[in-house]
């Protein structure tokens, strides 16, 4: 709610709508003879009761307590009927703990079936934890990313922030065992430049002109240590819809970023005419 408190500030065309899910809540029970209104009418009042907590009451333009089999499937089904342009959703590890259990069941499941984008923040992220700096679009400059582009872009628009790109290459580090420290550094600087150049024409491939950071190393990681050395107010990754069994074998960038970012990720689908790769 903080989050979406910051964007109702920052940009303020953008409207919120909150949603409450209660997972298949029991209807009363008779003896109790409490009406089934009644108790709505009760979670209703408890979810603003909620908002109101954190100040975010003027954010929302309404605030919906909906009763789903799951909570994912209701959360779905709001932004459906809502026509919503995206989903806000708390992540359940907070910043810097490397926990078990990072996303949460819910997020978990709706970055594997969501339509539209779907943004994460940590638990305990505050305004003032969000950079000054730009919206960072991670890319690998594949088809899958092309909708995390043109979404980076609608926000920075919509903040007035830069644009830039994180493109993660892979350097040969056996190499560096065979080359002296200049001509590895000679290496390295080529790749760099020829990954920024690609990027570029990347994205204007597309009618989007950005800056490009270049990232090495580790990727997950490298990723969000770049976007937080850029300050950037947030990351945007593409989502390559990897089924439950694909993940056992290789792994998603942006879930990943989405667990472990101190800043918040939206996951974005692939355009419906560009099927992920």
């Amino acid at each position: 709610m903080r989050f979406a408190q910051w964007l109702h500030e920052h940009a303020e065309t953008e409207h919120m709508v909150g949603v409450h899910v209660i997972e298949a809540y029991p209807e009363p029970n008779r003896d109790i003879e409490i009406p089934v209104e009644s108790f709505r009418e009760w979670l209703q009042a408890a979810a603003e009761k909620e908002v109101a907590k954190v100040g975010a009451t003027e954010v929302f333009e309404d605030i919906d307590s909906i009763r789903a089999t799951a909570a994912e499937e209701g959360l779905a089904l709001a932004v459906e009927e809502r026509q919503a342009f995206g989903l806000i959703l708390g992540r359940k590890a907070p910043r810097g703990q490397d926990a078990l259990v990072r996303l949460g069941r819910v997020a978990r499941r709706l970055i594997r079936r969501a339509e539209t984008p779907l943004m994460i923040v940590p638990p305990d992220l505050r305004s003032q934890d969000i950079g000054d700096g730009p919206v960072a679009v991670a890319t690998d400059l594949g088809a899958d990313a092309v909708g995390a582009l043109k979404f980076g872009k609608a926000m920075a628009d919509a903040l007035g922030r830069e644009l830039v790109l994180l493109h993660g290459i892979r350097v040969p580090h056996l190499l560096d065992q065979y080359l002296p420290a200049d001509a590895w550094s000679v290496v390295q600087t080529s790749m760099d430049k020829e990954g920024g150049a690609a990027a570029q024409a990347w994205a204007a491939k597309h009618g989007v002109e950005a800056r490009v950071h270049i990232v090495d190393g580790p990727l997950v990681r490298g990723l969000w240590m770049a976007a937080f050395r850029e300050r950037a107010c947030m990351v945007v990754a593409g989502s390559r819809r990897l089924s439950l069994l694909d993940r056992i074998f290789a792994s998603s960038v942006g879930s990943e970023l989405a667990a472990s970012s101190p800043l918040p990720v939206a996951i974005v689908p692939p355009p419906a005419e560009s099927p992920a790769e």
